[in-house]
């Protein structure tokens, strides 16, 4: 079978492609290992419009029950491969091959890691890359939060409602991120801001219990049952061969034939969200590329189809 259109993600930009795609009732699949993305990651998403504060695995379900309406699902398989031979996409997923006319990129971002020692041996057992996922599970505990931007002052604000300490590491003399951010981790009394700081290594037995860190030339280690990284986030574009930027961004560009929007380098493939080079990462900016995405890959469908004589 060849699809009219396969969505590669299922963040607030692959599900709300796929919401457009079947009001235009048009042969697709959703294809992603995981549903929400960065989107449930967030503890609180408070400039969404038309829901003044919720959780963003609130929003999430939200998103799901928006797809239901249409019977819309998430076939959850890890993407391997999407490329394009002759007038056809190819999206291989760990358990088999698919065809389509069209494909939109909206996989999103994955959180960088630190690259030190102790962090693959640790993960799941101390190492953690989200805080809202797995705040509970350090009730009454000390933890660490590695990282001093947005994502870093997220987490340990949402840390401290459950850890008995939370110390804020960032390799910078100062914190990054929104002001109102750093003012309230500054203004919480369970969190200790460290700058300047490098972690070197986590340390532990079964479990993380310590990280070695260097503060002016100082080595130092620090008693933590918990290492959370928050040290930003890279495209998960590698599956596919399109033109990136220096960050590893798909690029998109305008046609000069037709007024689509959200192209690739490469001709039907259509990308969306925080995984292209479109300098807003936000939520409600990702759902409109998504949008954007799946009314362009319609117009191309439609003339894929002539231009096959098909009707």
């Amino acid at each position: 079978m060849i699809y009219d259109l396969i969505i590669v993600g299922a963040g607030p930009a692959g599900m709300t492609a796929a919401i457009y795609a079947a009001r235009r009732k048009i042969n697709f699949l959703i294809i992603s290992l995981d549903i929400g993305g960065q989107m449930s990651w967030s503890s609180e998403v408070d400039n969404y419009p038309g829901t003044t504060h919720v959780s963003g695995f609130e929003l999430v379900k939200q998103f799901q029950d928006h797809m239901k309406i249409y019977g819309i699902k998430v076939k959850q398989e890890e993407i391997v491969k999407v490329a394009k031979k002759g007038n056809i996409c190819y999206v291989k997923t760990k358990k088999g091959i698919y065809q389509s006319k069209t494909v939109i990129i909206g996989s999103g971002k994955k959180p960088k890691k630190l690259g030190v020692p102790g962090e693959e041996k640790f993960l799941s057992k101390g190492v953690n890359y989200c805080a809202t996922c797995d705040a509970p599970l350090y009730k009454g505990k000390v933890v660490a939060v590695a990282g001093g931007g947005n994502s870093g002052l997220e987490a340990a604000l949402f840390l401290s409602k459950y850890a008995k300490g939370v110390y804020l590491l960032e390799v910078l003399g100062k914190l990054g991120g929104e002001a109102h951010l750093s003012d309230k981790v500054i203004q919480d009394k369970n969190i200790k801001v460290m700058t300047g700081v490098k972690i070197l290594e986590i340390k532990g037995d079964n479990f993380v219990n310590s990280l070695v860190y260097e503060k002016q030339g100082k080595i130092s280690e620090l008693n933590v049952q918990g290492v959370f990284i928050e040290v930003g986030l890279v495209s998960k574009a590698d599956f596919i061969d399109v033109q990136k930027n220096r960050w590893g961004e798909i690029m998109l560009f305008r046609s000069t034939k037709t007024p689509e929007e959200n192209i690739t380098s490469v001709a039907g493939v259509f990308a969306a969200g925080d995984v292209t080079d479109v300098p807003a990462k936000q939520i409600v900016v990702a759902a409109g590329e998504g949008c954007k995405a799946a009314l362009a890959a319609f117009d191309y469908i439609n003339r894929w189809d002539k231009a096959h004589g098909k009707k």
